[in-house]
C-alpha cells in the first residue's frame, strides 16, 4: 500500500477509496481488496491522476464486473471504474459516439428508439467498453462488427485514439494497446424499424430468460466455445459448445463449496451464497479437468480472473 498511498485527494475531482473490497461490485459477489479504487469525473481528471501513478504501480479499469472473477486476496495496485460522465450516446449521421461506461443493454434500448441496431447487446451484462475488451458478443453478432475507433488513455495519462483496422479483433479479444483505458468508441450500427429492433430484444430476452439463471450470482458464460477460436463463424454453425460439452461429461449441477455448475445453463457457475473466489475457480479448473479427460478438448475459461489467494496475501 505504501507505493500508491501518496495522492493529494484534493487533486482530484474524482473519488479514491483505500482497501476497497470489491466483493461489493462484483457480480459473483467475491473479491478481495484492491489498494486503490479511483472513480474519475472526467476526462481530464483521470488523465491527471494516471500522470501521478509511479510506473511500477499496476493500473487495471474495471466496468460492471460482470465478466471478472476477483481472488479472495484481492489485487495490488489501482482500479479504474469509469461512472456516469463517461456514458455519453451521442449520434452523428450514420455514426455514434459511446461513453465506455455505458451499460450495454441501455445502449441498445437508446440506439433502437432512433432506428440504430444493436439489439445483441440488449442480453449482455456489462459496460462498452468491457464489451469491446472481450469482443462481446451473442447470437452471432459482436461489437467488433460495428466499431470504427476507439479512445482512451494510456498509464501515463496521455490521450490515443485507434482505429479499427488496428484492433484486430477476434473471438473473445481484441488488440488494445498495453495498459489502456478505452473511455470511448465510435459504432457503425445497421439502421432499421424502432418495431423491428425492438421485436427482437423482446425475443432475445425471452430466450435468455428460459435458458440462463439471470436471477443468480453468475458472471455468464464461463467458458468459450471451443469452436469459436479458429472462426466467429464456427461458434454458430458447428456443435463443440462449452456447455455441451460440459453437460454430457456430467457436470450439470456439479458442487465445490457454495459454488455449482448451473442447472439450467452447464456454461454459467453460480454463488449459491457464501461461496469464495476459491470455491468458484476450483469448481472451473474441475469442469475443465472433467471435459479434458472425456474429450480431451481443454475448455479456455472466458471469465477474466485476477489477483491473489488468501495464502499469497498472507505469507
Amino acid at each position: 500500500m505504501s507505493e500508491v498511498a501518496f495522492f493529494d485527494e484534493n487533486e482530484f475531482l474524482g473519488s479514491i477509496n483505500y482497501s476497497f473490497p470489491l466483493s461489493k461490485i462484483s457480480w459473483l459477489k467475491v473479491g478481495g481488496p484492491v489498494d486503490v479504487l479511483f472513480r474519475p469525473r472526467n476526462l481530464d481528471d483521470l488523465s491527471r491522476f494516471l500522470s501521478r501513478v509511479p510506473v511500477s504501480v499496476q493500473v487495471m479499469p474495471i466496468g460492471a464486473c460482470s465478466n471478472l472473477l476477483v481472488r479472495d486476496g484481492g489485487l495490488s495496485g489501482i482500479v479504474i471504474k469509469l461512472g456516469r460522465n463517461f456514458s455519453e450516446i451521442e449520434v452523428k449521421g450514420e455514426q455514434v459516439k459511446l461513453g465506455a461506461a455505458n451499460f450495454s443493454p441501455k445502449v441498445a434500448v437508446s440506439l433502437s428508439e432512433q432506428g440504430y441496431d444493436l439489439s445483441f447487446l440488449r442480453t449482455i451484462p456489462g459496460t462498452i467498453g468491457g464489451a469491446i475488451a472481450m469482443n462481446a458478443g451473442c447470437y452471432g453478432k459482436y461489437i467488433g462488427d460495428y466499431v470504427q475507433s476507439i479512445e482512451g488513455v494510456d498509464k501515463a495519462g496521455k490521450y490515443i485514439r485507434v482505429s479499427r483496422k488496428n484492433l484486430e479483433f477476434q473471438y473473445r479479444t481484441c488488440k488494445l494497446p498495453k495498459n489502456f483505458i478505452v473511455t470511448s468508441a465510435v459504432v457503425r450500427p445497421i439502421r432499421t424499424k424502432t418495431d423491428t429492433i425492438k421485436k427482437k430484444m423482446t425475443e432475445m430476452l425471452s430466450k435468455r430468460e428460459k435458458t440462463q439463471p439471470i436471477k443468480k450470482a453468475t458472471c455468464g458464460s464461463t467458458f468459450k466455445n471451443p469452436d469459436g477460436k479458429s472462426s466467429l463463424m464456427l461458434e454458430e454453425i458447428t456443435e463443440l459448445k462449452a456447455w455441451r460439452l460440459i453437460d454430457n461429461a456430467g457436470l450439470r449441477g456439479k458442487k465445490i463449496g457454495r459454488a455449482m455448475v448451473s442447472n439450467k445453463h452447464p456454461n454459467f457457475l453460480i454463488n449459491m451464497g457464501g461461496a469464495t473466489a476459491h470455491d468458484i475457480e476450483a469448481l472451473g479448473e474441475h469442469v475443465r479437468e472433467a471435459v479434458y479427460e472425456k474429450y480431451k478438448v481443454m475448455l479456455d475459461w472466458e471469465v477474466i480472473r485476477v489477483g491473489r489467494n488468501k495464502l499469497e496475501q498472507n505469507s
